[in-house]
Formats: structure tokens, sequence, C-alpha cells
């Protein structure tokens, strides 16, 4: 070790001493009934430092897709999970549902839609139906419009489901006129 003789050493304490750094590869071994001395790495495997920077950096950069993931479709899946599973007779799950019943039943093919804050909707519950009543900015063949729609959903108690009575596209004075008479 270091131009010196030193021992003895057990296979163990070598595999130590050759894997931690503390004797380089190039260190000769020597016991009895051997000619000549022989490299440690006959005697012990060199295993390879692990790296720690590349564990780090793929482990870095599957955070940065999954974050961007996250970003660009989590929204979308939580509003789509919300619109779907609604199992409670109120406001704001009719208003969840509503919007499930537009983009299902109440859009034209290819067209997207970007509902407007649930501050903005109006919901009138009634003996086992709602009426909704959605703004949202419609696109769809090169334009944007504002657009609104009302739904008619009854909800039974006993299974616990909404279900959708119609749908109906509004023209936006009417959506005026219907907001302003509820107040």
């Amino acid at each position: 070790m270091h131009g010196e003789q030193r021992g003895p050493y057990t296979i163990r304490h070598i595999d130590h001493l050759l894997n931690s750094g503390l004797i380089r590869e190039e260190a000769m071994y020597w016991r009895e009934g051997m000619e000549q001395w022989a490299p440690v790495t006959d005697l012990v495997r060199l295993r390879r430092p692990e790296r720690r920077w590349r564990r780090m950096a793929v482990g870095g950069a599957v955070a940065l897709v999954v974050g961007v993931l996250l970003l660009l479709f989590g929204p979308a899946v939580v509003d789509g999970w919300r619109e779907i599973y609604q199992h409670e007779f109120t406001p704001r799950a009719a208003y969840w549902r509503s919007r499930d019943v537009v983009r299902t039943q109440g859009l034209p093919r290819h067209a997207v839609v970007t509902f407007k804050p649930r501050a903005q909707t109006e919901v009138r519950l009634g003996e086992g139906e709602a009426t909704v009543i959605l703004q949202a900015m419609r696109s769809g063949s090169g334009e944007v419009v504002d657009a609104a729609w009302r739904v008619r959903l009854r909800f039974d108690a006993e299974s616990r489901e909404w279900s959708a009575l119609e749908c109906r596209e509004l023209e936006l004075e009417v959506v005026q006129e219907e907001t302003s008479a509820a107040k």
C-alpha cells in the first residue's frame, strides 16, 4: 500500500480497500504458494462507483417531464373527473354534471369549450331536478364566441346519479334576461 508491503489481509478486507478507493486497482498481492505478485483485481472484482450525478440527472429529468405533463393535462383531468363523478344533490354537483352534459351533448363536433367560473353560473334546484345556466367561450371552425347553455338535470336519489333531461344552447340576450330575472 503506497509503495509499502503490508498485510496480511482477508479477501473481504482487500475488497473493501479496493472498492472504497483506499488502494488503487494497480495494487499487487501475494500469498504463500504464489510464484509472483498479482494484481488485486485478480482476487476481487472492482465495482465501479455508482454515478450519483447520473441518477440525479435522470430523476430530475423524469420529475421535469411529470411536472410539465401535470401542468398541461392536470387541470383537464381533474375537471373531467369532477364532471363525471357527481353523486350528491347539491348546486355544486349539478354545476359539474351539467358541464359534462354540455361537452357530450351540447357541442358541435370538434368544438372546444372553456367554461366561465362557477360564480358566474346560475343553478336552481327543485324537486329532484336542477336547471343550470352555463356560460363559456366556445371555439371551433377558427372562431371564438361567447356561448351559453340551459341544462336540465334529474337526480335519482336511489342510485345517486344525475341524468340529462335537456341541453339547449341559448342566445346571449336570453341568458342576460334569465340571470337578471333570477336576482
